[in-house]
């Protein structure tokens, strides 16, 4: 019996050890700056401080600033110059990286700095005269995408290739795959981009605590879908969310908690609603990330898109599109946030919810954070300051699918709390399950603890939610006079009229004479 315990024993920590050798580590990032750039080469040298990069990881490149440059550049500046620092330092064998055992390659991940081009401009094939360019089959691409296929050559470069990671759930240092991961740090300022570099090294430690929101109702059911699974994806996870279903994004000046730690939204050219408000910032370490085209076409220019902005409010992980992808060429963000919270590192879960390369889509995010490792091992070590997200989820572990049982332990917990948080997150499971009037009963209680105006004000919102769903728009307009007439600040009404908007009748149509 000792024998076979010891067996065991030796057989678990010998897998142990080899499931530990195919995670990704600070030795498999190769770190590329703008050696033109002193942010750039700041953020390099600081990046591989905090995560253990070894310096001979670091490479500089001497790159226009430029956002936009030719295919011809990309080669001479971006690519040449990272096949040979390659070959010097041998990050895969001589023979090449498809005949190449695992073992033998060393760079499996290129983390890309502020201040290197993001876009390679269309050349081929040239449109006819008179035409357009052919948005299906063109050379251009981003960068980063581009860059995936650095150990490739002689691929046709006039539309997408699959990604063979796509949609696995395996550490990308075991798949054998001979692709790279590509990430990228930037910022519209220096605060932002140096924030990028430090923060999830730090907030990683305890995990990532906060509120999940997902705004649904864009153009195209398939994206809704993806909304649909991120939703249950995180009620799952013991994450509280908050959802908006309208057909339209979350209004102007809607009151978010400033406890947002996960935003999955779509669908609007440029930042909108609570994240074009001064007030408003994520959670440290968040991730958020708005489908759209063009999300990243324009990053440099502020107020233009969703991926820079969603960056200055404090984000530290977003996706986007430098050029049109076509949604089903788009990130996942539902397999994006499923990886996340099965412990996966930003460069694993981002590359997995990408179906293909040599295309539009960029990563803007630590390729070494694993926001949700310590949720997914439950090793959390409880604090003050997250107590009420750690307990939230902590219900979810205990009680699972028993709703019943769950809910009575969290109303138990509720009533000797201070916070408001635990009523609301109530409120909003019922109003998840269709249990309209315990979700109005929660909702007025939440509002006698609510902390602040923008926790009151939301509440106040939420109330309508529930009208809404027991009732109808009408309903929900019914009660939108009495809902005015409480809130607690001005700030937050322009969410309120937009609500009235959209649920007020629209006039007769005239009478034809």
């Amino acid at each position: 019996m000792f024998k076979r315990g010891l067996a065991v024993l030796l057989f678990l920590a010998a897998w142990f050890s080899a499931a530990a050798a195919y995670e990704l580590q600070p030795s498999h990032v190769a770190v590329v700056y703008n050696g033109k750039s002193t942010l750039s080469r700041r953020m390099a040298v600081e990046y591989a401080r905090v995560r253990g990069v070894p310096e001979r990881n670091l490479i500089a490149l001497d790159c226009p600033r430029a956002n936009e440059i030719s295919r011809k550049e990309f080669d001479d500046l971006i690519r040449l110059p990272l096949l040979k620092a390659a070959r010097e330092q041998k990050w895969w064998v001589p023979s090449g990286i498809f005949s190449s055992p695992m073992m033998d390659r060393k760079i499996f991940v290129l983390l890309l700095m502020s201040d290197l081009p993001m876009k390679i401009r269309h050349e081929q094939p040239v449109p006819p005269p008179g035409k357009d360019i052919n948005q299906m089959k063109t050379d251009r691409a981003s960068v980063d995408s581009e860059l995936a296929l650095l150990a490739f050559d002689g691929y046709e470069r006039q539309s997408w290739l699959a990604n063979p990671y796509f949609n696995k759930r395996e550490d990308f240092v075991g798949s054998g795959l001979p692709t790279f991961l590509v990430c990228r740090m930037d910022g519209l300022t220096a605060a932002t981009c140096m924030r990028l570099v430090t923060e999830p090294a730090a907030v990683e430690k305890k995990g990532l605590w906060g509120w999940a929101v997902v705004d649904r109702g864009g153009p195209h059911a398939e994206g809704d879908k993806w909304m649909d699974a991120v939703f249950r994806c995180v009620r799952e996870a013991g994450i509280p969310v908050y959802l908006d279903d309208w057909p339209q994004t979350l209004p102007a000046k809607f009151p978010l908690s400033r406890d947002v730690a996960l935003y999955c939204g779509w669908y609007a050219p440029d930042a909108n609603g609570p994240f074009a408000d001064p007030s408003f910032r994520f959670r440290p370490g968040a991730v958020a990330m708005h489908l759209h085209s063009f999300s990243a076409s324009e990053f440099r220019t502020p107020g233009r898109g969703w991926s820079s902005a969603l960056l200055e409010k404090g984000a530290d992980v977003t996706v986007g599109n430098v050029y049109e992808p076509f949604l089903g060429a788009s990130h996942r963000f539902d397999v994006f946030v499923d990886r996340l919270l099965d412990g996966y590192t930003v460069a694993e879960a981002s590359w997995m919810s990408m179906s293909v390369v040599s295309w539009q889509g960029v990563v803007f995010g630590d390729p070494l954070y694993r926001p949700y490792a310590r949720m997914k091992s439950m090793d959390v070590q409880p604090s003050e300051e997250d107590r009420y997200f750690q307990g939230w989820w902590a219900s979810r572990l205990q009680f699972g699918d028993r709703w019943r049982e769950r809910a009575e332990r969290l109303l138990e917990s509720a009533r000797k709390a201070p916070s408001s948080f635990l009523y609301e997150a109530l409120a909003l499971e019922y109003l998840y399950r269709k249990e309209y009037v315990q979700a109005g009963n929660m909702v007025s209680t939440a509002l006698s603890s609510a902390p602040d105006a923008r926790d009151h004000s939301r509440l106040l919102l939420e109330s309508l939610l529930v009208d809404r769903a027991r009732g109808g728009n009408k309903a929900c307009l019914l009660q939108m006079d009495s809902v005015q007439a409480r809130m607690p600040s001005a700030d937050f009404l322009p969410a309120l009229e937009e609500w009235r908007r959209r649920v007020t009748p629209p006039p007769p149509a005239p009478v034809k004479k």
